[in-house]
């Protein structure tokens, strides 16, 4: 059964979450007609039929949706295998595979990646920008060995440390009425933005749940006609005069003298967020994970 292999469960289970061949070629990076390949050789040697293709996409059957389950649990004890035997790697020799999310990325991470290539220089880095609702997939099939995430996250099964405090603030245009009488940097709270206009981000992302939630509780509902989806899209909508945006510290502060922008911090004890850091549980991480998070330890 030469097709049962790791890489062909992956597929197949990108296939079931993206109820598409193309879409899941894609978040592959592979090419259509092997994920279909892949597949078809599946169905083969399992003789049953795992897939329905439609001109709209594809639905599993019956087989097809026990062996995505049987997938999830595979993958994701491969990851703790890969684990627990990566502590037995004499050296700090290898690959160190990161997943962070945009705000992460176009932050703090990439000056703490290079002091940490420059110390093992031994170790291959390789990065991807995620959702946090993504991360402990990637954990689940062992497509990172860390994750940096909101702390909003169900984590439950893996360990956690710290990694910084990301609290939520609110944008606006340099001349918004919303910021007069406020010194700079002066907290604000999230009902006072309620009586302007409101730029969405990301629709049923993190930051967008928060504050859907924040206005939920509070009963009333701003204006929003403008849904962007990426951290820079919002904030040059917000420098345009379009509307508020919501994006947390480390998306606003380096930005505010280059765009045009003001910002404040939001008062709400919903807004006082963290960035985590997630990996999997074994008796000891492997060097390179452990490598990584000395650097997050003020005191090493």
């Amino acid at each position: 059964m030469q097709s049962f292999d790791i890489v062909t469960l992956r597929v197949f289970l990108a296939v079931a979450r993206a109820g598409s061949i193309g879409a899941a070629a894609r978040n592959e990076h592979i090419a259509a007609s092997a994920v279909s390949r892949r597949i078809s050789d599946l169905e083969h040697d399992l003789g049953v039929s795992l897939i329905r293709r439609s001109p709209s996409g594809v639905t599993l059957t019956p087989a097809g949706q026990v062996l995505a389950e049987h997938c999830k649990t595979v993958l994701n004890q491969f990851s703790e295998i890969r684990a627990d035997l990566k502590r037995f790697s004499e050296g700090i020799v290898g690959e160190l595979r990161i997943a962070a999310v945009t705000s992460v990325v176009a932050g703090s991470l990439p000056k703490l990646l290079k002091a940490y290539q420059d110390a093992n220089p031994n170790v291959a880095v390789s990065l991807t920008e995620i959702y946090s609702a993504d991360g402990i997939r990637q954990l689940r099939e062992d497509l990172a060995d860390l994750v940096i995430i909101a702390d909003t996250v169900d984590t439950r099964g893996f360990d956690v440390k710290p990694y910084a405090s990301d609290p939520v603030w609110v944008l606006g245009n340099e001349t918004h009425p919303l910021f007069e009488g406020h010194a700079p940097g002066e907290p604000i709270q999230f009902t006072d933005t309620l009586d302007y206009e409101h730029l969405s981000l990301h629709e049923g992302g993190v930051l967008d749940e928060l504050v859907a939630t924040a206005t939920r509780r509070a009963g009333r509902q701003p204006v929003r006609r403008i849904r962007v989806a990426r951290f820079d899209a919002l904030r040059r909508c917000v420098s345009a005069g379009l509307g508020l945006g919501f994006l947390r510290e480390s998306s606003v502060k380096p930005y505010l003298e280059l765009e045009n922008l003001k910002g404040a911090p939001v008062s709400d004890s919903w807004s006082d967020r963290r960035l985590i850091c997630a990996f999997p549980k074994s008796k000891d991480v492997s060097p390179v994970v452990a490598e990584f998070l000395t650097l997050l330890d003020p005191a090493s």
